[in-house]
């Protein structure tokens, strides 16, 4: 009996150590918000808060300095759509023109979170995460919420002041790696490398565009009731020399460049990786039936 006890208790030790050291592998559902990778040089957590923005979270853990850029996070729904972050956002900005940036300095042996707003509006649900830094593409781990808690709790416990990455995550608790790491021209990322968009030239995203009520009088028009404008998109993401490109009545033109004008949100561009002012036309497209509070849609240019 004593025997079976003491296999009993060691049986139990090693589910402990096992549970301890990672999650379920299989278990995590399709279209979990959360990510997650690990080893003795960074841990990266990544959380999609909504259709706009994502919060990623990276920790240093080695002596190189590493740059960050927004259009660095890619991610892919379960039908293969890939849509990728733009700018990483400046929290008490001085200046609006100051409110966005491409790229920031993560110095070693740090942590630093990152708030990056794209377009997250994923026509499937989500299931693959990379980032990109410098010729490393990382592929993040997909986690359940309650083990996203618990990996928090865990990041809590990391002694940055020590030199030895390894035993670093050890002693705080992690006893194996999460995720992958790959180096830029692998054949495994050859084709996730094409998805990271070039920054000689990105143009502003549209996060969020409304669609105008056509009013009854013009129902007798046929689809779509489309109307061509045209502004310019400053650094901060307003919009300025608002314009009617292609009308079809005044009543029309004038209702959608109201609707823009009040509840249309974007992001600037992005020119030889910095932030730009650029000169954008695009549709409005009315929509049939009474008010309603629809989502942002991506842009089409």
């Amino acid at each position: 009996m004593t025997g079976l006890l003491k296999s009993a208790k060691i049986l139990m030790t090693l589910m402990i150590l096992l549970g301890a050291s990672g999650f379920a592998a299989g278990q995590v559902p399709l279209g979990t918000r959360h990510y997650f990778y690990l080893s003795d040089q960074r841990i990266i957590t990544l959380e999609l808060v909504n259709e706009q923005k994502a919060i990623l979270n990276y920790i240093s853990l080695g002596d190189a300095f590493e740059i960050i850029q927004a259009p660095g996070l890619l991610i892919f729904d379960s039908e293969g759509h890939p849509f990728h972050g733009h700018l990483i956002e400046v929290e008490e900005a001085a200046d609006p023109n100051d409110r966005f940036k491409v790229t920031e300095l993560a110095q070693p042996r740090s942590y630093a979170g990152f708030n990056i707003w794209g377009n997250y509006r994923l026509p499937a649900p989500a299931q693959e995460a990379y980032f990109q830094v410098g010729s490393r593409i990382v592929k993040l781990e997909p986690l359940i919420e309650e083990d996203f808690e618990w990996l928090a709790a865990k990041i809590g416990n990391l002694d940055l002041s020590m030199e030895d990455g390894k035993e670093m995550v050890l002693q705080a608790g992690f006893l194996q790696g999460h995720g992958n790491l790959h180096t830029s021209g692998a054949p495994e990322v050859e084709e996730i490398e094409g998805h990271f968009p070039d920054l000689e030239l990105l143009q502003p995203v549209l996060l969020s565009s409304p669609q105008p009520a056509l009013p009854s009088s013009f129902s007798v028009l046929p689809d779509p009731v489309l109307i061509v404008l045209s502004a310019r998109i400053s650094r901060s993401g307003g919009l300025s020399e608002l314009q009617v490109v292609r009308g079809v009545a005044p009543r029309l033109d004038e209702l959608a460049l109201q609707t823009v004008r009040n509840s249309w949100t974007f992001l600037p561009a992005i020119s030889e990786g910095s932030i730009a002012d650029a000169r954008l036309t695009f549709n409005v497209v009315f929509r049939r039936g009474p008010p309603v509070r629809p989502a942002g849609y991506p842009a089409r240019f």
